[in-house]
């Protein structure tokens, strides 16, 4: 055991868990006194967000993004040779525990539009995984999608072309997960939020029609229609959602089975 104040380390492994974007590489890390640094290589076509994590119970549960850090972590890191530096005892009396573990997160920064002093995405959402790093999964089977019980994802007809373009349908299941859909500083569109926003007239919000999948696991409707959650539950196994129709440019609001997979566009918080 390695004692520096109140800072102990018995274990340290890290993991590293990336986006379609980019990619973490080339992981090291060091001790010193109060602090570790950990070194790391990012790949990235654009600059991207990178966030530090810590578990000390050999992940069954995380606690981040750590704040005390300083160096290659926050908005708009790009590719290179990078480290952080944690500060352990600003953040924490003591790290105590038999299997400590980092995690590097590294996510898109996300273009904003100002809609009536709302910032919104504007791009559907497209993150394989929660706030915390936990991996959502990806869900192809018909069958298996009209089972679940559980957060997952997918794309139109299982077609990753189409992610390109109008990015993950999620179930309402991923998006009421309490580990957090939205990227750290949003927020899932609340129905009041959607109620603000007439789709049809606002270009700004690049709604475009990506189409939905049911509960029993069938795609429908790209090119004519658009369908977005809201955060908000209406009765038991139903919630929420905003659609626009691009062939008569007529919108709505409905609750749908929380088994349908839609897309999702967060807010700024």
């Amino acid at each position: 055991m390695v004692k520096y104040n109140y800072f102990y380390l018995i274990f340290i492994c890290l993991l590293v868990l990336t986006t379609h974007a980019q990619k973490v590489s080339n992981i090291t890390f060091k001790q010193e006194q109060s602090n570790i640094v950990v070194s790391y290589d990012l790949e990235t076509k654009t600059p991207c967000k990178v966030s530090l994590y810590v578990s000390t119970n050999g992940g069954t549960s995380w606690q981040g993004p750590l704040k005390k850090v300083t160096g290659n972590v926050g908005d708009k890191v790009v590719s290179d040779k990078n480290s952080i530096l944690w500060n352990v005892l600003e953040e924490f009396e003591e790290l105590r525990g038999s299997e400590i573990m980092f995690k590097i997160t590294a996510q898109d920064d996300y273009e904003i539009v100002k809609i009536e002093n709302i910032s919104w995405m504007v791009k559907n959402l497209n993150v394989s995984t929660y706030r915390n790093g936990d991996i959502i999964p990806e869900v192809n089977d018909e069958n298996e999608w009209s089972k679940l019980k559980t957060g997952a994802w997918c794309y139109y007809k299982n077609d990753s072309n189409n992610g390109t373009i109008y990015g993950k349908l999620y179930n309402w299941h991923a998006v009421n997960d309490s580990r957090g859909l939205a990227p750290e500083g949003f927020h899932i569109a609340k129905d009041s939020e959607l109620n603000l926003l007439e789709l049809k007239k606002s270009n700004e919000f690049n709604a475009l029609a990506g189409g939905y999948r049911n509960g029993n696991g069938e795609f429908d409707l790209i090119g004519i229609n658009g369908f977005w959650w809201s955060s908000t539950e209406s009765i038991p196994f139903s919630a929420l959602y905003h659609y626009l129709n691009f062939e008569n440019k007529v919108n709505g609001r409905y609750q749908a089975n929380i088994k349908e997979g839609f897309s999702v566009r967060c807010i700024k918080d």
